[in-house]
């Protein structure tokens, strides 16, 4: 089922207020680009067509541009409109990924963070995915882990959609369309249950005395207490 009108409303709203050009640079945000922007590089794929998924304002899109070309869709019509004006060089599409029609096996690599826990139906978009890349193509995606938001003081849903995953329900998904070259996760976060002592100052003080500051969150992240989720994976 399609998203309703205020479920669209909601993320042109969040779009306009938390996502235009220039107004943020919280860290947690800045890291997934430089991993995507980093797992597309490593790939040294010459002029490559590239899908992103959830583009929001444009804001991602615009460096991906930088390797090959580029179409961004996200489901909000004005946050489109947005990023239509500001990169004009580059399409966009609005609505929503499940019914969008896009061409088949045709993307090189499609780029999605922070969009699969906004999505009802996750077997019907990695699907998708399947769908519009090549053979061989790759997907590199972020998403919020449910692990350590479960362990977080987070602001209520108030109707769109909004389902977590951990990293085994985010495997079992894409398991037996994809092989997963990388799966990690970023920036440990959160205060509640075991998560209280994992990322205690104190006890991060002691190991960082020890191993150095940047092992420590490494380690936090390989064991997947980071907030986010990150994997690159490629297309059967």
């Amino acid at each position: 089922m399609p998203p309703d009108t205020g479920e669209v409303s909601h993320w042109d709203e969040w779009n306009t207020r938390f996502r235009q050009w220039g107004t943020f640079s919280d860290e947690p945000t800045m890291r997934r680009m430089r991993e995507a922007v980093a797992a597309v590089r490593d790939l040294q794929l010459s002029a490559p067509n590239i899908l992103e998924v959830g583009c929001g304002t444009g804001w991602l899109t615009a460096k991906l541009a930088e390797f090959g070309t580029v179409m961004g869709v996200d489901l909000g019509p004005e946050t489109i409109r947005a990023a239509a004006e500001r990169l004009p060089g580059i399409e966009f599409r609005a609505g929503d990924i499940l019914q969008l029609d896009l061409p088949g096996n045709h993307f090189d690599i499609v780029v999605t963070l922070e969009t699969l826990s906004h999505v009802a139906d996750k077997d019907a978009f990695m699907d998708k995915m399947v769908h519009v890349l090549r053979p061989s193509g790759t997907l590199i995606l972020t998403t919020q882990n449910k692990f350590v938001f479960d362990r977080c003081d987070v602001a209520p849903n108030i109707g769109w959609t909004r389902e977590w995953v951990t990293m085994a329900r985010l495997k079992h998904l894409l398991h037996s369309k994809f092989s997963i070259s990388r799966a990690t996760s970023l920036d440990p976060k959160g205060h509640k249950g075991i998560l209280k002592v994992v990322n205690s100052a104190k006890v991060n003080r002691l190991f960082a005395a020890i191993i150095g500051e940047s092992r420590v969150k490494r380690l936090k992240e390989a064991a997947g207490f980071g907030q986010t989720l990150f994997v690159v994976a490629v297309r059967r």
